[in-house]
């Protein structure tokens, strides 16, 4: 039997005292609740349909959404209608079928879906991705108030002009990139590709592309990050994501970007990780707000008087406590220049062991006590609590409700 290999770009406690900090957190600790959403979530993404707002992601093999005004711990719904069926492998066969979605994006119109059949690579016995597409669709409201099924996706960008692959000691390793601006408000939303990776290890695929999805067809750009207009060194040189502030777009080398906009006022930073570094902007210039963060930023969420640091160092391979959340204050919009406590058990649950790969605020004009978060967790390696402390049960999304006062299972 071979070997399947998923890769996505995506990626102890010592009691001393019954009163020592640890103790105290250690009861922090909570039962997990019932998931109800599961597998590895690559993105959550807002967005608009017919004027309510939602958030979305692929679990479970599929698409799931919840309004985003929905503050408990409740369901979300599996939307139904897709272009293709779901990917299965057949042992006795040894075959594929299907199509498994990687990743959704949104603009402010548009629903995007990343999604690839497989194949098995005979040079290294391994099951790798095949033809990877982008399908679009305008989702509208059905009466019941659920998305209705009516209309159909379209393809607008399918197979390796678009989408390639390098191997290197058996694993597959995606040399393209799609991201959003994820905005608050739902007409700063704006949708991405890129094709090719400056870092890849097959030369032929270092060049790059991009392109901004506008519906049902791409237009080529040509972006350049802020990184390389503001002299800042990064390891990657391509762009992974995008903010907009007053007005006009603007692009990142870093995976880790958000801004302190709300649904009542446009952004007036930018935040945006450098490795282990913390940095803003207003437009001009930037600050390094901290410099060591722990590990490499991956991703970033906004409170009114914090900001959720999420950390994970996708090329580490062998060290398995890399993740984690963390947080700094922020006052007027500036970022501290430490790293705080929480008062919540969210750096149990979200422990250094799991990389943070989605941050979000429902509501970033809140205090963070007073917000809606989410976090999606995955961990590199093959789970050995003994080696990182993971568990497989735990992949997936996390919450915390104001209501229910800390962080579990979504």
């Amino acid at each position: 039997m071979k070997k399947t290999l998923l890769l996505s770009t995506i990626l102890s406690l010592l009691l001393t005292s019954c009163f020592s900090p640890v103790f105290y957190k250690i009861t922090q600790d909570v039962p997990p609740e019932e998931a109800t959403v599961s597998g590895i979530v690559n993105s959550l993404v807002r967005y608009n349909v017919s004027g309510t707002e939602f958030l979305v992601l692929s679990a479970d093999g599929g698409i799931r959404y919840k309004n985003a005004s929905d503050s408990t711990h409740s369901e979300w719904y599996k939307y139904e209608s897709l272009p293709f069926s779901l990917h299965k492998f057949d042992f006795e066969t040894n075959t594929h079928t299907g199509e498994a979605i990687i990743k959704l994006f949104a603009d402010s119109s548009y629903l995007y879906m990343l999604s690839t059949t497989y194949t098995i690579n005979d040079d290294i016995s391994l099951s790798v991705p095949d033809v990877v597409s982008v399908y679009s669709k305008q989702i509208t409201l059905g009466a019941d108030g659920l998305w209705s099924l009516e209309g159909e996706w379209t393809k607008v960008v399918s197979g390796t002009d678009y989408f390639k692959f390098s191997i290197k000691n058996e694993y597959c390793y995606s040399d393209f990139n799609a991201f959003c601006t994820n905005s608050v408000k739902p007409e700063n939303r704006k949708a991405y590709l890129r094709s090719g990776n400056t870092e890849s290890y097959n030369e032929q695929n270092k060049a790059t592309t991009y392109y901004e999805l506008k519906g049902t067809k791409i237009e080529a750009i040509t972006p350049i990050s802020f990184e390389s207009t503001n002299g800042i060194e990064t390891k990657s040189k391509n762009i992974n994501n995008a903010a907009i502030l007053n007005g006009t777009v603007i692009y990142f080398n870093a995976i880790g970007v958000t801004t302190n906009e709300t649904l009542q006022t446009d952004a007036t930073y930018i935040y945006f990780g450098k490795n282990e570094s913390l940095l803003y902007t207003n437009g001009t210039g930037y600050t390094e707000a901290i410099k060591n963060c722990g590990s490499p930023i991956s991703s970033l969420a906004p409170c009114s008087d914090s900001l959720l640091i999420g950390r994970g160092d996708y090329s580490d391979t062998i060290n398995y406590t890399t993740g984690g959340i963390t947080k700094t204050s922020l006052s007027n919009g500036i970022p501290g220049t430490e790293l705080t406590k929480f008062t919540t058990n969210a750096d149990i649950q979200l422990s250094t062991s799991y990389f943070i790969l989605t941050l979000i605020n429902t509501d970033p004009s809140k205090t963070e006590l007073d917000s809606t978060l989410y976090a999606s967790v995955g961990f590199i390696g093959a789970g050995s609590s003994a080696t990182a402390g993971v568990n497989y049960k735990n992949i997936g999304l996390w919450s915390y409700y104001p209501s229910r006062g800390n962080w579990n299972r979504e």
